[in-house]
């Protein structure tokens, strides 16, 4: 009886405390705009910039945006999103990235910022529409229903909701686009739902290109914002950060075009094309803390520098046959190289077991080799960067990237065959119990990393008179991340693994 009682108390303390919000919030009298501009005006607490009202007010249901870095594209995305969370009671709304954790500390971070706005400029009505403790990292929940949920880029993942809206986040980077964009028009397909999908360019043979270049992808209605427009006063950005940018892409043209003049660029005499680097890709991989302590079988890469060109350390892990990047770092300039040696000697006493470390001895001598096997390093093998050895190590890396296999089948053979078109899916028609087509899985897994991927696209190559492949980049840039990966890869590919398999601990 007492615990009824008590139970009937708080309940009717909770109804009362209802009452009293709803009476708050009808005086407020919160009536949602049907612009959305004014929604960000008078709900979100900001004026947009005037260069993104045109997506912000687009009624279409198919929008592809294309914008300069830092322009504001996702946090103006997510307020768009809330304003749909509000007109349509009742209504899923998936994020998906590249990446998961992108979703979480940008595209969420981003709705946390907006709502916290919201619950600033009027409490009684936060409380009553949404709530403290509906805004979680991966999910905001809504009292009308409605709710915004961080999604894997998975094809069968988004297959399985029914949403109301799509935000399809860096969409150029995304592996599977393919596959996925079929997903969404299927998870769309019974609500008239929406697909909003941005990026800035990067291959051209992707989803996010043809939306703005293929006839077939005409229903889309497509936003592009240069980084001209969202200069002051009518933007955010810097012009001495803008000036100090293009300095230092002067060197990488290709760069500068597409993260500033939203412009796709064409592969000429690169080594690795953008969508061979966006096959590699997986979106479940993670880069390790040194200090984690894994078990497996590594094998580490060290590219040295100093003054110009910077150190890095790469780690990838061999696992039934295929690489995984797992660990990259690149120091300051200026870093010893003893600070270099100790980082790698603490890496190799926590990572068990580093098979081979290669490193680059070019222009430092033996003596390199030396002081790391003096430190304690093991199994250290010196390489000096000749044209014959950057070959070796250039198409070693390639070779894995192009690489592939079907996990169904067990098909071998290469993502760039004799069809025009990269091969992602098995040429022997394989299909997955979704009924999907099952996607090739390339031999080397990189995680999702801009500045890795770009500055694996932007080492050149031109043949000899003697036939032989020679390596450069442009001036002005860096290519250490693309020479301490090829070293670990190699190095992979020159140390047999251990006769007994290493238990793994990642």
């Amino acid at each position: 009886m007492k615990v009824s009682l008590r139970n009937l108390r708080r309940r009717v303390g909770k109804h009362r405390q209802e009452e009293a919000l709803e009476k708050s919030v009808t005086k407020s009298r919160k009536i949602l705009p049907s612009d959305p501009v004014r929604f960000c005006v008078e709900w979100l607490g900001y004026e947009p910039f005037e260069y993104m009202w045109p997506f912000l007010r687009d009624r279409g249901h198919f929008v592809a945006n294309v914008q300069a870095r830092q322009t504001g594209k996702t946090f103006n995305g997510m307020a768009k999103l809330l304003y749909l969370a509000f007109r349509y009671p009742g209504s899923l709304i998936l994020v998906t990235a590249p990446k998961y954790d992108q979703v979480k500390n940008i595209a969420f971070k981003a709705l946390a910022e907006h709502l916290k706005r919201l619950q600033t400029g009027d409490p009684a009505f936060f409380r009553y529409a949404v709530g403290e403790r509906n805004v979680l990292r991966t999910v905001i929940r809504f009292r009308n229903g409605s709710q915004i949920l961080a999604e894997s880029p998975i094809p069968e993942t988004i297959r399985g909701h029914t949403a109301k809206v799509i935000y399809l986040m860096e969409c150029n980077f995304i592996r599977e686009d393919e596959d996925l964009y079929t997903s969404v028009l299927f998870t769309l397909n019974t609500t008239n739902g929406y697909l909003y999908a941005e990026s800035t360019p990067w291959n051209t043979d992707s989803v996010f290109y043809k939306m703005f270049h293929d006839p077939a992808y005409d229903q889309f209605s497509r936003h592009r914002v240069l980084y001209t427009e969202a200069m002051p006063p009518q933007g955010p950005l810097s012009p001495e950060v803008v000036e100090m940018i293009e300095k230092q892409l002067a060197g990488d043209p290709a760069r500068w075009k597409r993260e500033m003049l939203c412009e796709w660029t064409e592969d000429l005499n690169v080594w690795l094309p953008t969508s061979l680097i966006t096959l590699a890709q997986d979106s479940a991989l993670d880069y390790l803390d040194y200090d984690v302590g894994p078990r497996g079988e590594f094998y580490l890469g060290a590219d040295f520098g100093k003054h110009v060109d910077y150190s890095v350390v790469a780690v990838v892990e061999r696992l039934h046959g295929h690489l995984y990047l797992r660990h990259l770092h690149r120091f300051p300039l200026e870093t010893s190289y003893g600070a270099v040696i100790g980082y790698m000697k603490r890496l190799q006493d926590r990572w068990r077991t580093v098979n081979a470390v290669y490193a680059d001895k070019t222009g430092v001598g033996d003596y390199i080799v030396e002081d790391m096997e003096r430190g304690g390093l093991r199994n250290v093998t010196g390489v000096n960067f000749t044209d014959q050895s950057k070959e070796a190590m250039a198409t070693c890396l390639k070779e894995k990237m192009r690489s592939a296999v079907c996990p169904s089948c067990g098909w071998r053979g290469y993502v760039d065959g004799e069809e025009e078109a990269w091969m992602t899916v098995c040429p022997e028609g394989c299909f997955n119990e979704e009924g999907n087509r099952v996607g090739l899985r390339p031999l080397l897994h990189i995680p999702f990393d801009p500045d890795l991927f770009h500055e694996l696209n932007l080492e050149r190559y031109e043949l000899s008179k003697s036939g032989k492949l020679l390596f450069n980049h442009p001036q002005g840039t860096n290519d250490d991340r693309f020479w301490s990966l090829a070293l670990a890869v190699y190095a992979a590919d020159q140390v047999p693994p251990p006769s007994k398999p290493i238990a793994r601990t990642i």
